[in-house]
């Protein structure tokens, strides 16, 4: 096979995939994508002995590539689809694994699946021992040269040794668990794949860094938190020591508010200052009621105990619940506490993840002090908004910078002819649908002049006039003689002409590229001689202009350059073409010499007929009028609801056949108009089709019922309004070229929970169980018993929704250690693959940005209807100003005018300004519903909000007086910033009009007040002078258009899913509220046993109810108790059954991946791609800036590298300890040292040994002795200002040394009892030697970059702050007024509010909101104010359930969607420009070794160039350093 250069052959071996031999080089930063290593023809000229140039010559010292076995082994391995189906042969053996039964594999089904598995094995092995056979094992181009093949290696290795101790019997689970690696093998197989997983290895040198950053962060907070609250969380009320009962009640030894002890009561020791004492624990209640009695009581009553149930009275046995002390258990079947580093880091990665981190927050407020929650806040923005978005930065940065230069190597090879394919294709889209649409037509039309030639043979045959003439003149027919370029009158063909028609089409094609990065070869027609010129034809069909689309390059086949959607050519007559949009004449022809006079003038009738047609379907009317029919269309179908009346439901049906008919009409006027090629030629015509033709089968069916299936088909309908709406089209453009990248991403995601969910069934399978009220015991929900179970959990693991739940589980049924595979799971899917797609979305904006820019570049200006550009922009405009509006008005106003002008002119105008806005800000948070109306602060308040009013109407009469209202250039309303302004203040004045005029009476009118509130958002006014700031709310201002877009799209598939969710589930979401429902199974039957028969909060009864539930799965927080509903749901007034339903898991599961993974990460490719737009104006500035910096620092480093060292004067001694300062293995000792130090610190525990305390105390007393002496060598080698000034990380060395010293100190005097000290003064004194960690820092260079990459971004991270505190504060005063009332009692549960989580007042509101900001249980709060009023209307406000959700959602989507994708936004900017400055660095030192090179005759070089260390002896000349 590799020595034959036929073509045929050659094309098989390369069509062998690249990477079957495992020996190419990855594709990663430098090679171009890899063709099949040595399966390319020979080249002429090449050793005939080594036809694979990229594979070893000789093997095993004497295998060359064409001796017998090996190159037996090398065509056996270069057929890769024996091997590919192998592996999913074991992929369905894996999953076919029932870890419930096959635990000890007794089961004839598991003997037969261990058989596969052998046998699977067996493969392996021999096509590993072939592999190596092939390539040879050691070396570059060798077996185990490539990583693919390692990986191989390792899981073959694995089989053995588990083989190997079976034998023994000793069964190793481990090693069992590594089959589940197996399918990994998949990867190397597929080439796409292969890519994208190479290029998440490029990213991982950075991600690296990143990692670095996590386990600083990690250490850092673990050992604080150690310190900190170490056995804290086991604090528990008890009973008093000597506390007896007599009888026969039975009491747990401490207090529990549940049964399970999941949500513990955790109470504050008496030196610590929690929140929650053994005093604040509830009054028992039985049966409804509260318990009064003692204990004493009842034994007074004595024997009529009986009687004292009966009357409803007993015993408050919690009140002697009031000794706080230390037990034994800890929160969370012992998985939350702090009481190791082990332990504490389980807790800061879970608070990282932002799932349930609120619990444990409250936990340490009530154990240890309220301001703990400071910890928990800096833990999330250091951790969750900066790592872990770093984490994202870092992977698009490295996916953006990858795919350029695969880019260009692809260009490179084009040009080269090579055609060779990339991460994604590069062709438009609809280019390949175009293309394959026209390779159909070519087909279909070779068929016809086929059939048409051979039927004019049989007629020619039948009336032969004589046996001297030529059978072959009538058969080549014009067809050919047209395509070949001849004229068209002579009928016999010209010399040379073959007389097959078929081969005409591909005689004249120009020469294609063909395949894949395989050597080129032209397409041969084997009908003309080798060399033949061949005439160019009067009309080159489309089919034979050079390809574009990768499908058909590989066949050889043209691509068309047709212009796309339903435009046609136009005949030479003027008329549209029949058939097809190519139109070479063919058919005209043969009608003209067939047809005779009647079937002309038919044909003239029906090209007029068409055209009129055509003239209508393409008036904007009739597209206007089909655009209104799907909006009418898409209402009809959204007013579908729950328990709806009959009349409705027929009228729902008459509408649905009407609009069906009017889009089966809209289809036959296409197909009339257009001809069935043309209607085919437009991708979005196949589309409408599809529809119509499902839409018709529907209605036709339903005479049999029973295909509701097909009525989701309509909501598709939705999606055509896409075709009228150009914007959005650009941003689903964008959607359908990313797709590619997507399709391959989701391979790789499947691939990845399918290994996982393998490992997960073989740790925890058949180990989640649940205890209910019965006493039962049932699997929990969230298992791993088999494999659709497992995929479900592993994906509910990866949108972090209640993951913690299942890593608490985990951890009690198996180990502690069982946190490492979730820990894993979370950082490899979360962190890595999703932030992948997220990179894939943003590269793709960002490409359609770059070509977008190009086009509009003078267009575009960041004008914003006078956003920021606002007219108190200071004294000469106003002056310009103020000569043309003198001249038109009276002189009496003049003065008062030039007052007003001055006034505003003035700079301190504005902070005055803001100042009273700052003021007004604080009444606003004073403000909350319980003050009482005539307190003194009530007045107060009322008396504030007048003269605050007063004051703002006053600023704007003097702008309105000075500048104009309305005419002019620099008018007020002329002004963004001003119109909001004057609507703040009319709403106020309205505001006092109805406050005074009510006198407090009607509502309603309260809800003006809201309004007032508004007025917060005038600091944005002033801030946007603030460049910084400025370009944040202008980038914001800059998206609200294409974030619009976005919504759109979002809209269309919330609106397609919700109506689906109304179909499938509406009325289903009820169940009956009772004691024992285990025997209900209806409404009827819950009603009979007198319970309630209630709906969940998110349902989808109607549309609206459903796209709330929606919002809620998109957000991915609640979204499984709702898929949970789902599965159970029944019928309507059905009980639902626990999993009734598990297809349903493909609704839920398909909207989570369409919507919340791809669509909604859209948002971060639309904001960081108008970050990059709205920085266009800045660029040119700042590289100006960077220019001069990088001139100005190459200037100091020349002087600096002319100058004589400072050194050059130390004595002997004094110069050798300056040596060793600066020596690197000092350094390296340091690190030793302060990584030692840390690892000591991580061995503190709670309750450790004694001689463990000594011995980390000694260590301390070392490492500080270190420490110091480090500290005092440089002040000597450096001298005092040279110390402080040079080097700034020496301050901080010489602040951790005295900290250091002064701790030990501390712990002295108080050891010996001394003076009397506090003892958490010590506890903080350990706890700030954790700033020696820091001193890592200046040795890991790459994280330093990292670290200053976050620095720089610091001021504009700033900005956003201020940005996210003022929407904090807007929202937080708002949630005071709408909730504050909202109270959590028996009657009303709370979900997710709690007395830690409320809007009581404008602190706790703050914080809730960042609790909502973090997306952790947001949707149980927004239950929880979406109370029903019942007749007591004081806490409660009517209109609940409408402002409700809008408040919550408003708030997610600002806070989660759009301002932490700026952060990202601005971190992406910053480490491209870090990137680009460390480049600049590296040139700069280029540069100076260039020019400060050895020339004749130049001075000495300074003594740290000099070789050995030696330095010119000082003479007068030294001095100067």
């Amino acid at each position: 096979m590799a020595e034959s250069s036929s073509p045929p052959s050659s094309s098989a071996a390369a069509a062998a995939p690249a990477a079957e031999l495992g020996v190419t080089e990855q594709p990663g930063p430098q090679s171009p994508p890899p063709s099949p290593p040595g399966l390319e023809e020979p080249l002429d000229g090449a050793d005939p002995e080594v036809p694979h140039p990229d594979l070893a010559p000789v093997a095993f010292f004497c295998l060359r590539q064409t001796t017998s076995p090996r190159n037996w082994c090398i065509k056996m391995v270069c057929n890769p689809y024996p091997f590919m189906l192998v592996i999913l042969l074991n992929c369905v053996t894996l999953g076919m694994y029932q870890p419930c039964d096959d635990m000890d594999c007794l089961s004839d089904r598991c003997k037969i699946l261990q058989v596969f598995d052998d046998f699977i094995f067996v493969f392996f092995a021999m096509e590993m021992v072939l592999k190596m056979v092939a390539l040879g094992i050691f070396g570059k181009k060798c077996y185990l040269g490539d990583t693919w093949n390692r990986l191989d290696f390792f899981i073959v290795m694995a089989g053995m040794v588990e083989y190997s101790l079976d034998l023994q019997n000793i069964n190793l689970s481990a090693i069992r668990t590594v089959r589940v690696l197996r399918p990994l093998k998949a990867i190397n197989r597929v080439p796409s794949m292969r890519i994208l997983v190479n290029l998440l290895l490029d990213t991982l040198p950075m991600l690296g860094n990143v990692l670095l950053l996590c386990f600083f962060v990690f250490f850092i907070f673990g050992i604080i938190g150690v310190q900190l609250w170490a056995g804290l969380l086991r604090n528990r009320c008890f009973l008093e020591e000597n506390f007896t009962i007599q009888g026969d009640v039975a009491l747990p030894p401490y207090y529990q508010p549940e049964e399970d002890d999941e949500m513990p009561f955790i109470c504050s020791l008496s030196g610590d200052n929690g929140i929650m004492g053994c005093h604040e624990i509830p009054p028992l209640k039985e049966q409804g009621r509260e318990c009064c009695l003692s204990k004493d009581d009842v034994y007074d009553f004595g024997a009529g105990r009986q009687d004292l149930n009966a009357s409803g009275l007993c015993v408050n046995w919690n009140r002697y619940y009031n000794v706080c002390r230390t037990g034994s258990a800890n929160p969370h079947k012992g998985a939350i506490n702090f009481d190791n580093i082990g332990y504490a880091w389980i807790v800061i990665f879970q608070v990282i993840t932002l799932e349930g981190w609120v619990e444990i927050m409250y936990y340490v407020m009530d154990a240890h002090s309220f301001y703990n929650f400071i910890y928990f806040i800096l833990l999330i923005i250091v951790g969750s908004f900066f790592m872990i978005n770093l984490c994202l930065v870092v992977i698009a940065t490295q996916f953006s910078e990858t795919k350029q230069r695969e880019h260009r190597l692809m260009l490179e090879q084009r040009q080269r002819y090579l055609s060779s394919s990339t991460v994604a294709s590069y062709a438009e889209p609809g280019d390949c649908y175009e293309e394959i649409f026209q390779y159909v037509c070519h087909i279909l039309r070779k068929a016809r002049r086929r059939a048409l030639g051979l039927y004019q043979a049989l007629q020619s045959r039948r009336r032969a006039p004589g046996p001297g003439a030529s059978p072959g003149i009538t058969v080549s027919g014009p067809a050919c003689r047209r395509l070949r370029g001849a004229p068209l009158r002579p009928r016999v063909p010209p010399a040379g002409d073959s007389g097959d028609p078929a081969t005409a089409p591909l005689a004249n094609a120009p020469p294609c590229l063909l395949g894949t990065g395989r050597a080129v070869r032209q397409v041969e027609n084997p009908g003309l001689p080798s060399g033949a010129p061949v005439r160019a034809p009067c009309s080159l069909p489309a089919f034979l202009t050079p390809c574009r689309c990768p499908v058909w390059a590989g066949l050889g086949l043209g691509a068309p350059s047709t212009p796309s959607g339903d435009s046609e050519e136009v005949d030479g007559d003027g008329a549209r073409s029949s058939e097809d949009g190519t139109s070479s004449g063919l058919e005209k022809e043969d009608e003209e010499e067939q047809a005779d006079g009647a079937a002309r003038l038919c044909g003239d009738v029906w090209r007029e007929t068409r055209a009129k047609l055509r003239g209508i379907v393409d008036s904007k009317y009739f597209n206007r009028g089909i655009m209104m029919a799907i909006l009418v269309n898409t209402v009809s179908m959204g007013i579908e609801h729950h328990e709806q009346p009959e009349e409705l439901t027929n009228i729902l049906e008459i509408c649905n056949v009407v609009f069906t008919s009017m889009f089966a009409l809209e289809m036959l006027l296409k197909l009339a108009a257009f001809g069935l090629f043309d209607y085919l030629r437009n991708p979005y015509n196949i589309f409408d089709s599809i529809i119509v033709i499902i839409s018709i089968w529907e209605i036709v069916g339903q005479a049999d019922g029973g295909l509701s299936v097909l009525r989701t088909f309509r909501l598709l309908r939705v999606l055509k309004l896409v075709r009228f709406m150009p914007a959005l089209r650009r941003q689903l453009v964008v959607l359908m070229k990313t797709m590619d990248n997507v399709a391959t991403f989701c391979m790789l995601l499947m691939l990845f929970i399918f290994i996982f969910s393998i490992l997960g069934m073989h740790i925890f399978g058949c180990k989640f169980s649940l205890r209910t009220d019965t006493g039962d015991t049932v699997p929990d929900r969230k298992n791993f018993d088999s494999l659709l179970w497992a995929i479900v959990t592993v994906f509910q693991i990866l949108t972090q929704e209640d993951w913690n739940v299942v890593l608490y589980n985990g951890m009690a049924s198996t180990s502690p250690w069982a946190s490492l595979y979730f820990v894993a799971l979370m950082t490899f899917g979360n962190y890595v693959l999703f932030n992948l797609l997220v990179a894939i979305l943003v590269e793709g904006f960002q490409a359609e940005v770059s070509a977008a820019l190009a086009e509009e570049a003078p267009a575009w200006g960041l004008d914003q209807a006078g956003w920021g550009r606002g007219p108190d922009g200071g004294g000469l405009q106003v002056r310009h100003l103020a000569g043309n509006t003198f001249r038109r008005r009276g002189l009496s106003i003049r003065w008062f005018r030039v007052l007003c002008q001055t006034i505003i002119a003035h700079k301190l105008f504005d902070y005055v300004v803001l100042a009273f806005i700052f003021l007004n800000c604080i009444t606003i948070a004073l403000e909350r519903p319980q003050i009482e109306a005539g307190s003194t602060e009530r007045i107060f308040l009322t008396v504030s909000n007048y003269i605050f009013t007063a004051i703002f109407v006053g600023e704007m009469t003097l702008k309105v007086v000075s500048l104009g209202l309305y005419f002019g250039e620099q008018a007020y309303l002329r002004s963004s910033w001003n119109v909001l302004d004057g609507f703040l203040v009319f709403v106020s004045i309205i505001d006092i009009v109805v406050s005074v005029a009510s006198a407090g009476g009607a509502k309603i009118l309260g809800v003006l007040r809201v309004l007032r509130l508004l007025r917060t958002l005038r600091p944005l006014r002033v801030i946007s002078r603030a460049p910084g700031l400025k370009l944040v709310v202008e980038t914001l201002i800059s998206s609200l258009k294409p974030i619009g877009n976005i919504v759109l799209i979002c809209c269309a598939f919330f609106i397609i899913f919700g109506i689906l969710g109304v179909q499938l589930f509406k009325g289903k979401f009820y169940h009956c509220l009772g004691v024992d429902t285990r025997n209900i199974t209806n409404r009827s039957d819950c009603v009979a046993a007198n319970y309630r028969w209630v709906h969940h909060k998110y349902n989808f009864d109607n549309l609206g109810q459903a796209l709330m539930s929606l919002f809620v799965l998109a957000s991915k927080d609640g979204w499984v108790n709702i898929m949970y509903n789902g599965l159970d749901a029944v019928a309507v007034d059905q009980q639902p059954v626990p999993n009734h339903n598990p297809w349903m898991l493909l609704y839920f599961i398909s909207f989570l991946l369409i919507v919340s993974f791809f669509v909604l990460n859209m948002f971060v490719g639309v904001v960081v791609e108008n970050f990059h737009k709205c920085r266009q104006h800045q660029e040119a500035e700042e590289a100006r800036r960077r220019e001069e910096k990088r001139l100005r620092r190459l200037e100091k480093k020349r002087r600096k590298a002319q100058r004589l060292p400072y050194y050059a004067t130390y004595c002997p001694t004094r110069l050798l300890i300056h040596s060793m300062c600066t020596s690197h293995y000092l350094d390296i000792f340091i690190t030793f040292i302060i990584c030692l130090n840390v690892v000591t610190m991580s061995l503190e525990h709670y309750n450790q040994p004694t001689s463990l305390e000594t011995a980390l105390k000694y260590c301390n007393y070392m490492f500080t002795t270190v420490f110091v002496l480090e500290a005092v060598l440089k002040l000597v080698a450096f001298g005092l200002r040279r110390f402080f000034k040079d080097r700034r990380w020496n301050q901080l060395d010489l602040a951790i040394v005295l900290l250091s010293v002064m701790g030990i100190t501390l712990e002295e005097i108080e050891i010996n009892a001394a003076l009397p000290i506090n003892p958490t003064i010590i506890r903080i004194m350990r706890v700030l030697r954790i700033a020696r960690v820091l001193k890592l820092l200046k040795m890991a260079t790459g994280m330093r970059a990292l670290l200053d990459t976050v620095v720089q971004a610091l001021p504009q991270v700033g900005n956003l702050g201020l940005l996210f505190m003022l929407l904090f504060f807007i929202y937080a005063a708002l949630g005071v007024e709408l909730f504050g009332k909202l109270v959590c009692n028996d009657e009303n549960p709370c979900e997710g509010m709690s007395r830690h989580a409320t809007f009581e007042n404008f602190g706790m509101a703050f914080l809730t909101l960042f609790q909502v900001s973090t997306g952790d249980n947001w949707n149980g709060i927004m239950k929880d104010t979406l109370r029903d009023c019942t007749h007591d209307e004081r806490s409660c406000l009517s209109s609940l359930q409408f402002v409700s959700p809008l408040y919550f959602v408003s708030f997610v989507l600002t806070a989660q969607f759009v301002l932490i994708n700026v952060v990202v936004a601005v971190l992406m900017k910053h480490l491209d420009d870090s990137n680009k400055e460390a480049q600049e660095d590296a040139e700069m030192d280029a540069e100076l070794g260039a020019r400060d090179g050895p020339r004749p005759g130049s001075s000495p070089r300074p003594a740290h160039q000099l070789p050995g260390g030696a330095w010119p002896r000082p003479g007068r000349a030294g001095r100067r350093g």
